[in-house]
């Protein structure tokens, strides 16, 4: 008896066959579409139109009232001395900033009085100027208060604060 030989590789006439190289192809094509294609999907599904998302803010926005500068007596060993200020108010709210400008007659009249008390020693401090700062809001803010005006000022920056 005759045995016959069987190719494995080929066709019948030892030629290897062409069509598994194609479909491995077209399986990884088919393969990357359908990744894609579910990507794509999850991101339209989970991402939204974007109208859900909430917008990040800022810091609220700030209002600065200046006032004009103040020259004072200031109480110094020896002779006379002045001090000249120049103030800005800081506030978070613009009806505070409408009030202060109502109001500023008052307010300049308590800080120039305030101003007055000061003492050359205490102002050559930073620690000094903080308290001064500090004293001159809640003055502002009370002023404010009585006349049943907002009175969130929220700090009191020096522009010029020179003393002679």
């Amino acid at each position: 008896m005759a045995e016959k030989e069987v190719n494995l590789d080929g066709g019948e006439d030892g030629a290897p066959k062409k069509g598994g190289m194609g479909k491995l192809i077209v399986l990884l094509l088919v393969a990357v579409l359908l990744i894609g294609g579910a990507a794509g999907a999850a991101w339209f599904f989970l991402a939204g139109d974007g109208n859900d998302e909430q917008v990040e803010t800022g810091p609220p926005e700030r209002f600065y009232t200046s006032l004009e500068p103040m020259t004072v007596n200031i109480e110094a060993p020896g002779r006379i001395r002045y001090l000249r200020a120049e103030l800005s108010l800081v506030t978070h709210d613009a009806d505070v900033t409408a009030a202060l400008e109502r109001h500023m007659p008052a307010i300049r009249n308590d800080v120039l009085g305030i101003l007055g008390e000061q003492r050359y020693e205490d102002l050559n401090t930073r620690s000094g100027k903080e308290t001064l700062a500090e004293e001159l809001k809640e003055a502002i803010r009370e002023i404010l208060s009585s006349r049943d005006a907002p009175n969130a000022v929220e700090a009191v920056l020096f522009n010029e604060l020179v003393m002679q």
